[in-house]
């Protein structure tokens, strides 16, 4: 039996931060009158607008926008979580007679809501703490030798530095028996029935000297646009953060870091752009491997002929293409 969810394909934008995303997804959604969906890590959670790159109160004037901010704080919010409330959103704007725009860079999202996720068990607290108290003694690369020995395919495929894969391959097999590559393989039937939702995939990668050029410009304007105050009023209001986004720590300590572990602007800067770049090459390399997405170079160069029987149209752009 199929898995398929809906025959009306989703209209998918992914890619690195800072590749056009945004852009796009407002020209597209405006052109066939579609609702925007977002599909990014970062975005789903509440709080600190500019440093997650949310859509501005403009833009969410223009169109619809739905899951952002969804998440809170501190809340976890796992692929599988994703997955469930998007499955929600997409059948109410299929509802009302609306196409859907999928927009983000967060690959395992987009994979879980697409195609599924191995069905593994749900966290443990009590092993986690024992995890990352054996991490903080022992260090990571203890924890990943553990791995190595029952599970090897799994050890091969995750970073001896992914604490968090690392933590969840041993959490299943203590909490099962079974490894991950064992839930993977058992997992396969059930993708082999098909995707949950058809999709039109389209990519935006500018390639990496553009994109730190244009990380390096967005930052710039988030210090202009009150990045700082922003970061201030939210740690004064939640205190430390258990997901802090990208850049958090660097701007925490510009302002309230003393001695070696002080930034000042220009190396916060720095910190926050290198991070941001590094970000984008994962996530450069993930998209890239990801079948069935046509890559373009910025959203102005998509031939829709491409892409769906000429049905999409995108309009020229009235706006600096790299807003997200």
């Amino acid at each position: 039996m199929s898995r398929l969810q809906s025959p009306i394909p989703l209209v998918v934008i992914v890619g690195p931060t800072a590749s056009g995303k945004s852009s796009l997804a407002l020209r597209l959604a405006e052109s066939l009158g579609a609702e925007i969906v977002a599909c990014d890590a970062m975005q789903v959670r509440a709080g600190l607008p500019l440093l997650t790159a949310k859509p501005t109160p403009h833009e969410l004037a223009r169109i619809p926008h739905h899951l952002i901010g969804a998440f809170g704080v501190d809340e976890p919010a796992t692929a599988a979580r994703y997955a469930e409330q998007a499955d929600d959103v997409i059948a109410a704007i299929h509802a009302r007679g609306k196409r859907v725009i999928l927009c983000g860079g967060t690959g395992l999202y987009l994979r879980a809501l697409c195609e599924g996720l191995v069905a593994t068990p749900k966290a443990d607290p009590e092993i986690r703490v024992r995890l990352r108290a054996q991490a903080e003694t022992e260090g990571i690369a203890a924890l990943h030798a553990q791995l190595a020995e029952i599970d090897e395919a799994s050890a091969a495929r995750i970073s001896k530095a992914d604490y968090v894969r690392i933590e969840r391959a041993l959490e299943v097999y203590e909490l099962t028996g079974k490894t991950m590559t064992d839930w993977h393989r058992e997992n396969q039937a059930e993708r082999a029935q098909g995707p949950r939702y058809q999709t039109i995939r389209i990519g935006l990668d500018p390639g990496p000297e553009t994109l730190r050029e244009r990380i390096a410009v967005r930052t710039q304007s988030w210090l202009q646009d009150g990045l700082c105050e922003e970061v201030a009023s939210h740690h004064a209001q939640h205190g430390p953060m258990q997901f802090p986004p990208l850049g958090y720590q660097q701007v925490l300590r510009h302002l309230y870091g003393t001695g070696s572990d002080h930034l000042d602007q220009e190396s916060m800067l720095r910190e926050i752009c290198q991070k941001t770049a590094q970000y984008a090459r994962r996530q450069r390399i993930w998209f890239r491997s990801e079948p069935g997405i046509a890559w373009y170079e910025d959203g102005v160069q998509v031939d829709s002929t491409h892409l769906d029987a000429g049905s999409i149209s995108i309009p020229p752009s009235e706006e600096v293409p790299y807003v997200m």
